[in-house]
């Protein structure tokens, strides 16, 4: 059973893990802000251009919170769909993922679905132009936006990995601003959902709208962010 409160711990959750992000680790003595800001004043490439600004410092710093945001949500979205996933067709952790073999560069690596529904788990909600496969696997994003070559190709060959088992590959992009060069690439290899049609997507085969607790929630949520912000920049 679909519990809103265990739903709204894990976004919430998830969120405050950006708080452990530590802009300032790699640079010796810097504990904040305003000492970063001497620090590059202090620099001798960046110093004399005035880089010291504000501006500059919050962009700067902004950047690798923005990286630690995204991928945290990344984490939210995966994790609220693997709740739903469990509940709404019986499935426990081991029953999400299946694991295929592809290739980074010159590497081999296993990759595992974010959610998986086996043929045996289908119910009515499951699309009839999918009951033909024998499951369904699931990649999901918060946003696609990476534009490394060899990444996208994996996630590529992941799909066409899936196929091999007569596995449908399905990937949820949840925001409309992604990179549009992979995801017109992964689209091809993919079913792939981006924006309101994801959201849609979970409605229709989970029988809960994900949309719609969200916007319920989202003073709570905007609060979580605020917070970050207020403490980092």
């Amino acid at each position: 059973m679909i519990n809103e409160d265990d739903l709204l711990n894990i976004a919430i959750g998830n969120i405050r893990k950006v708080s452990k992000f530590k802009p300032y680790k790699s640079y010796s003595g810097v504990n904040n802000k305003e000492e970063f800001q001497q620090l590059i004043a202090n620099d001798p490439a960046f110093g004399s251009l005035g880089l010291d600004d504000e501006r500059y410092i919050i962009a700067r710093v902004g950047g690798n919170l923005v990286t630690s945001l995204h991928r945290k949500l990344g984490d939210m979205y995966e994790n609220l769909f693997a709740y739903l996933l469990k509940e709404s067709f019986g499935l426990n952790e081991n029953e999400l993922h299946f694991s295929v073999n592809v290739k980074i560069g010159e590497r081999d690596q296993v990759r595992s679905t974010d959610g998986l529904i086996r043929k045996d788990k289908f119910n009515q909600n499951i699309p009839s132009d999918w009951i033909k496969y024998e499951g369904i696997g699931f990649e999901v994003r918060s946003c696609y936006q990476i534009g490394d070559s060899k990444r996208i190709q994996a996630d590529y060959d992941m799909s066409l990995a899936l196929k091999s088992y007569e596995i449908l590959p399905v990937m949820l992009i949840f925001c409309n601003t992604s990179l549009k060069s992979p995801v017109l690439r992964l689209s091809k290899s993919w079913e792939l959902y981006e924006g309101r049609n994801s959201f849609d997507l979970v409605h229709t085969i989970t029988g809960f709208d994900l949309y719609n607790f969200l916007q319920r929630n989202s003073e709570l949520l905007k609060k979580e962010i605020d917070n970050i912000f207020s403490y980092f920049l």
